[in-house]
């Protein structure tokens, strides 16, 4: 069975998500945002698989070039996030942050497409709204058949990301959100920010 680890880091509390395989001790880290050192204190003596990105807002990718690099990782992130990840040190210097190292992704997914890393296999879910290249990650526990959905910053326990940025599409988060709301509700979710739910919890708020 799967072992899933938060580790909050940053100016803005982002969730980093170590998804492990305690048999073979092999881990994929989605969103490292920030606090490369104590990410990599975290990751200990796992053999780190991969670091995917839900989108390319700084504090979701600004230690994932030191993490990757320091476990010989590859760096995934969707097609039409270059352009934001190229901006990142800019967003970044818009809050106080100054000299965010750009990851340089070496493969990119699409909607729909089975994402094998190592031996985890995510189902790409693009949900564009908060970003253009937004998207989430669903990951069945092949032991117990449990479904996890890491949802960025498109899905939060009772709230949705924001639109209201420059690069976000608002017109198309309502379809996004109808994508996850097919999902298994018993799909545990976890966020980019704040507190794990489920798909159940919110449907029926």
């Amino acid at each position: 069975m799967y072992t899933i680890e938060r580790v909050v880091n940053g100016l803005l509390e982002e969730n980093c998500w170590f998804i492990t395989d305690p048999a073979t001790n092999h881990c994929v880290v989605i969103d490292p945002g920030d606090e490369a050192g104590a990410l990599i204190t975290a990751l200990g003596k796992r053999v780190l698989d991969g670091v995917l990105l839900t989108h390319g807002h700084f504090d979701h990718v600004g230690a994932a070039e030191e993490l990757a690099d320091y476990g010989s990782a590859l760096v995934y992130v969707h097609a039409d996030e270059a352009e934001l990840l190229a901006w990142a040190p800019e967003n970044a210097k818009q809050h106080g942050i100054e000299g965010l190292e750009v990851p340089v992704p070496d493969l990119t997914f699409q909607d729909g497409e089975e994402l094998e890393v190592g031996a985890f296999c995510f189902t790409v879910i693009h949900t564009p709204g908060h970003t253009p290249g937004s998207s989430c990650f669903l990951l069945r526990d092949p032991e117990t058949g449990q479904q996890h959905l890491f949802s960025g910053d498109t899905l939060f326990c009772h709230d949705i990301g924001r639109t209201d940025f420059l690069e976000s599409v608002p017109q198309l988060m309502g379809s996004s959100l109808m994508k996850l709301a097919q999902l298994d509700p018993a799909t545990i979710v976890y966020p980019g920010h704040g507190p794990v739910t489920t798909i159940a919890d919110e449907l029926a708020r």
